[in-house]
C-alpha cells in the first residue's frame, strides 16, 4: 500500500457524482457514537447517481447508481422491517431514487449497474425499478440474504427475495483480466470499469459484504463514498467512538457486526483524506452536515415533494 493514488490514464475518463435524496430517518446518538447523550437526528439515506462520458465510439453517457436508499412505500417492506422503521421516527418515504431521477431527466431504465455498499433496508431501496440494471454486492452479501445474520437487532433483517440479476463483486472481473490490488491506504480495491474511473473498494466491518466507492472526478480529485463506515462524521475526526451498549439479555451490541474491522476501515479513510497531490471529498450515507450543504447538487430536488410518514 501507497500513499497516493493512481495516476490518470492516457485519455482519462472522468466520472461526475450527483446525489440522490433516499428518503430520510433518524438516529439515535447513543447507538452510533460514544460518548454520547439522548440526542437524536434526522438524517439523509443518500443514493449516488454516478455518470460515465461513455468509452471508445461510444457517445452516450453510461449511468450507474451506488445505493438506493429507503423504499418510497412503506408496506413494500417486510414486517420486521417495518416494525424497525417506528423507531426510527421521524422518517420520511418517497418519492423514492426511480422517481429523483424521472424528475431530473434519467428514465431508471437507462441505469444499467446499480453498486450497493450494503443490503440493510436503508440501502436497497426498491430495485425492482431498475429493469435494465445489473445488481453488485459485496463478498457474501448473497448468504447474508439468503441466511440472515443470526443477530435478533431489529435492523437485521433481510428479504431474501428482494434482487434479481445480482452478483458479488469477487466473482468479477474474469479471470483474465486484473483483479483485487492494493491503492492508497485500502488493501483490496478493484477497477470497475477497466479505466481508472471507479473502484470498488473493500470495506469491512459494518456488514458482510460492505464495500465503498472511489470515484474519478477530475484531475487529482475524487470523490469516496463511504456507505456506512460510519453514521455520524464525527467519528471520523476522531472527537467520538464507535458505540456498544449491553441487550436485554447483557450481551454487548454495536452498529456494526465487527467493531474492530470497521475501526481500522475508518483509520484507512482518514489516511485517504490525506492523500499527497490529490483533494479526497468523503461522503457517508448519512451525513447530514454534508447533505445541507451540498442538497444543491442533488438530482431533482426542483419540485418533487416528499411523502412525509
Amino acid at each position: 500500500m501507497g500513499d497516493t493514488l493512481p495516476a490518470p490514464f492516457p485519455g482519462q475518463a472522468y466520472v461526475t457524482v450527483s446525489p440522490i435524496n433516499g428518503g430520510q430517518i433518524t438516529l439515535p446518538e447513543r447507538s452510533f457514537v460514544s460518548p454520547s447523550g439522548d440526542a437524536a437526528v434526522t438524517v439523509p439515506s443518500l443514493s449516488f447517481l454516478i455518470t460515465h462520458p461513455g468509452t471508445g465510439s461510444e457517445t452516450k453517457p453510461r449511468y450507474l447508481l451506488f445505493d438506493l436508499g429507503l423504499r418510497a412505500k412503506l408496506g413494500d417492506y417486510m414486517k420486521e422491517q417495518r416494525n424497525h422503521l417506528e423507531s426510527r421516527r421521524p422518517y420520511v418515504l418517497g418519492p423514492g431514487v426511480a422517481q429523483w431521477l424521472r424528475h431530473g431527466g434519467i428514465d431508471p431504465a437507462d441505469i444499467d449497474t446499480v453498486i450497493l455498499s450494503h443490503i440493510h433496508y436503508d440501502h436497497h431501496g426498491d430495485p425492482a425499478e431498475f429493469s435494465n440494471a445489473k445488481f453488485w454486492v459485496g463478498a457474501g452479501s448473497l448468504n447474508v440474504l439468503k441466511d440472515g445474520l443470526g443477530i435478533s437487532a431489529s435492523h437485521q433483517f433481510f428479504d431474501p427475495d428482494l434482487f434479481r440479476n445480482t452478483t458479488e463483486v469477487n466473482e468479477f472481473p474474469p479471470p483474465d483480466t486484473p483483479s483485487w490490488r492494493a491503492v492508497g491506504p485500502f488493501e483490496a480495491v478493484l477497477d470497475f470499469l477497466g479505466d481508472g474511473s471507479v473502484y470498488v473498494v473493500d470495506a469491512p466491518g459494518h456488514l458482510p459484504g460492505h464495500i465503498n466507492l472511489l470515484c474519478r472526478v477530475a484531475p487529482a480529485k475524487w470523490m469516496y463514498l463511504g456507505g456506512d463506515s460510519c453514521h455520524d462524521v464525527r467519528l471520523l475526526t476522531g472527537e467520538r467512538q464507535i458505540a456498544t451498549w449491553a441487550d436485554a439479555h447483557g450481551n454487548t451490541r454495536c452498529i456494526h457486526v465487527d467493531k474492530d474491522r470497521a475501526e481500522e476501515t475508518l483509520s484507512r479513510i482518514r489516511e485517504l483524506m490525506q492523500t499527497k497531490g490529490d483533494e479526497v471529498e468523503v461522503v457517508m450515507a448519512h451525513d447530514v452536515q454534508w447533505w445541507n450543504r451540498n442538497r444543491h447538487r442533488a438530482i431533482g430536488m426542483g419540485g418533487v415533494k416528499s411523502t412525509r410518514i
